[in-house]
């Protein structure tokens, strides 16, 4: 008997799937054209571990390129906050250029 995949739901911010695993955050739809990677690299040592230093980069989602070619830009942030801020005007920018 064939059972039904269960679909998997994401958190989303403004319609777009956002994603965690360790210290990598995923933002943007994989269906589309381009995502927003995020990479925590330090944090400090208080008892949240809250990111001091994160890298965020404008990724294209085609799989036939190789991976530096996917990278469109890349910039460090002192905070998630910024970090996430800059790859959302990113990704608002290249959708909008399409």
């Amino acid at each position: 008997m064939a059972t039904a995949k269960k679909k998997t739901e994401y958190f989303t911010y403004k319609g777009l799937p956002f994603v965690r695993s360790k210290n990598f955050i995923y933002y943007g739809d994989p269906s589309d054209e381009y995502i927003v990677f995020m990479n925590i690299l330090e944090t400090d040592n208080s008892p949240d571990k809250l990111p001091t230093r994160v890298s965020v980069e404008l990724l294209l989602t085609d799989e036939s390129l190789p991976p530096m070619e996917r990278s469109l830009k890349r910039k460090e942030k002192s905070s998630l906050y910024e970090a996430f801020d800059l790859g959302q005007i990113w990704l608002e920018r290249a959708k909008k250029t399409k």
